[in-house]
């Protein structure tokens, strides 16, 4: 409630921001610059001047230290880093703003050169951020022992891909690549696999090199839950297309994770995608992005075979990939089954695809036109492909059209 409080009845400014500090400032709407307007109050308020902030003010602003950038942060009190420690994300700015204030050696966690583990420790969630020039000042040894039990944890979070994949580079930067003639490291077996640090310590080419196909195939759902790196991610693909030269069916797609991700177009279509289980698991967003490429493939593939429709189990599958779909491919999806699928967001949709969906989501919800909210709760996600006289309808019912859906809509329709 305080992110939005209008700030000039406030006759306590200190304690308002102390009480402020608790809040989640990932909430305030970007369209709004909220989160702007009230450090902008709080400088005036706490007597902040240039960027070093003392321990009191840093102490005061709690959370919203989550929104500054490295000018403020490499300038201020060591508490920072602590403050930073509960920001749900950080931007690459914070990250070079933490790593300078860091390797100065003027916080509670010293020198880089007395550095080990219990500074991991202590640091968490920090290390998912920080780059190669933070990872290099810790031996192998100690860097193994921290991933041991980071690697879980951050999995049980279900930490984004793309952070692992960060981490995954970050602590492997060092590593030379060995391109001899065999595997020079740990052959990769059953109790390697099981090790939670796992693959961290190998690079594309000796885990390649240290990997039997055999080993992949035995393993494949315990491998592919812990590799995340894109160049051992193509290792993997290449040996089960040995595998199974044939093309990839069911059991072996769901099993794929953000491996699947590294598939070019034409290896998709070799595969045998033949459950709607099998497409949900490739769409699974936590995985990963598909290109628009990728997604035309993998759903072409999947209707080659007999029987198989866009039903309202595909959609909910697809979600917001269904925005990679050709128009003819959308012109197939029938109004009831639009109608029982989940709404998804289609900002990312041509104007020709949303105008497409809306004309058999209009279908689709024709009959609730009765009760204008209800109508326009259903039909809302797809209003950025309805014509000027649907909008000027709805516009004389007593509804109040949220700021996401203003913007959806055509502007050539707005501008009318």
């Amino acid at each position: 409630m305080l992110l939005y409080y209008d700030y000039g009845t406030v006759q306590d400014c200190n304690s308002y921001f102390i009480f402020l500090g608790g809040a989640d400032f990932s909430i305030p709407s970007s369209i709004l610059k909220r989160q702007h307007a009230l450090f902008n109050n709080a400088q005036t308020c706490l007597g902040i001047s240039g960027f070093s902030l003392s321990n009191s003010q840093v102490g005061i602003l709690g959370n919203m230290i989550c929104t500054l950038d490295s000018s403020y942060i490499q300038n201020s009190d060591p508490l920072i880093i602590e403050k930073l420690k509960n920001c749900g994300d950080l931007t690459a700015s914070q990250v070079t703003g933490i790593q300078t204030l860091l390797f100065s050696g003027n916080t509670p966690y010293g020198k880089s050169s007395t550095w080990n583990l219990q500074t991991l420790e202590q640091l968490d969630p920090l290390p998912l951020y920080l780059n190669q020039d933070f990872w290099a000042r810790f031996t192998s040894t100690v860097k193994k022992t921290f991933l041991q039990s980071f690697i879980p944890a951050l999995r049980t979070k279900k930490t984004p891909v793309t952070k692992l994949q960060n981490l995954f580079t970050a602590c492997n930067s060092n590593l030379r690549s060995r391109r001899a003639a065999g595997c020079t490291t740990d052959e990769i077996t059953e109790a390697i696999i099981t090790d939670p640090s796992f693959p961290h310590f190998y690079d594309s080419t000796q885990f390649d090199l240290c990997l039997n196909v055999t080993t992949l195939t035995s393993n494949l759902a315990a491998i592919t839950q812990k590799v995340v790196d894109l160049g051992m991610e193509r290792v993997i693909l290449n040996k089960l297309n040995q595998a199974y030269p044939s093309g990839l069916g069911d059991s072996v797609l769901q099993l794929l994770g953000s491996t699947s991700r590294v598939a070019d177009v034409s290896e998709i279509y070799t595969w045998n995608i033949t459950s709607i289980d099998t497409l949900s698991s490739l769409m699974n967003p936590t995985n990963g992005a598909w290109t628009s490429e990728q997604v035309d493939a993998i759903i072409m593939v999947y209707l080659s075979v007999a029987g198989q429709t866009l039903g309202s189990a595909e959609l909910n599958a697809i979600g917001s990939n269904i925005c990679s779909l050709s128009v003819s491919v959308l012109n197939n999806i029938t109004a009831d089954n639009l109608k029982n699928a989940n709404h998804v967001n289609l900002l990312s949709c041509s104007m020709d695809q949303k105008i497409v969906l809306y004309n058999i989501a209009n279908i689709s919800f024709s009959d609730m036109q009765i009760n204008s909210t209800e109508y326009y709760m259903l039909i809302a996600p797809f209003l950025g492909g309805a014509p000027v006289a649907d909008i000027q309808e709805l516009s004389t019912q007593n509804i109040n059209m949220d700021i996401s859906t203003f913007l959806s809509l055509n502007s050539a329709v707005v501008m009318v």
